[in-house]
């Protein structure tokens, strides 16, 4: 398998409902920037558990389980049968380091729309020049952003992929619980759209365990130290 097949242009660092009351089910998001083919992204959700899976035509199939109380993700390749697990806190680590870059203004509009059923109240940021409208609910837990860009995925970095930073509104929302935006449109300074997700569609219901594990048979796969591999012998 080659590394690069690792490094598609998209990949979901996932969302947890943190609440007292977390939500379980289904959120399908439709994501796409610029000429970009649209990527539909679904996260299945559980009790700290979460799983994302991303469909992009003319790409493999790949996905991501998160155990927020295990810090770990788990990365399946499926076309592959293959999986690898990674420690979260070095992906979160990143992130941390990647928010200093940003000077992200938040404003709080006190607009309300319902999405799909949800009441969200419009939130708009400012980064630089380019802005971005979010609808936000607080009723499907904790949004944990987006990574985009072919070095923009929790494992560019291990690949030695260049990181491409996230964007300002991304930084902005991260981290607060019960934030989760089921809209967001990005404007350049000309107020041209650039970026748009939106929900298509808020599916609540059990989620059987089996959806945040590996399927029996798959194979492990460990990265190389390529440390070792310049060492003297």
């Amino acid at each position: 398998m080659k590394i690069s097949r690792l490094l598609l242009p998209v990949f979901l660092a996932a969302a947890a409902a943190l609440g007292a009351a977390p939500f379980e089910g289904k959120v399908t998001l439709g994501m796409k920037s610029g000429k970009d083919k649209e990527m539909v992204i679904q996260y299945t959700l559980k009790e700290g558990m979460v799983r994302s899976e991303i469909q992009v035509e003319g790409a493999e199939g790949m996905a991501s389980i998160i155990d927020w109380k295990k810090m770990e993700m788990t990365m399946l390749m499926t076309d592959q049968r293959m999986y690898m697990v990674m420690p979260l806190k070095n992906a979160m680590a990143g992130a941390a380091e990647a928010a200093g870059a940003h000077d992200t203004k938040v404003e709080k509009t006190g607009e309300t729309e319902t999405i799909l059923g949800y009441l969200c109240e419009k939130y708009i940021t400012t980064d630089n020049k380019d802005t971005v409208e979010m609808w936000v609910t607080d009723k499907l837990g904790t949004f944990m952003g987006i990574q985009s860009g072919g070095g923009g995925s929790p494992m560019a970095g291990m690949f030695g992929g260049g990181a491409k930073k996230k964007s300002g509104w991304e930084e902005a929302v991260k981290g607060k619980e019960n934030f989760f935006p089921l809209r967001v449109v990005g404007r350049n300074a000309k107020g041209k759209e650039t970026f748009r997700m939106e929900a298509k569609s808020v599916e609540p219901g059990p989620v059987p365990a089996s959806a945040f594990t590996v399927p029996e048979g798959w194979q492990k796969f460990e990265m190389p130290n390529l440390g070792d591999m310049f060492r003297p012998r």
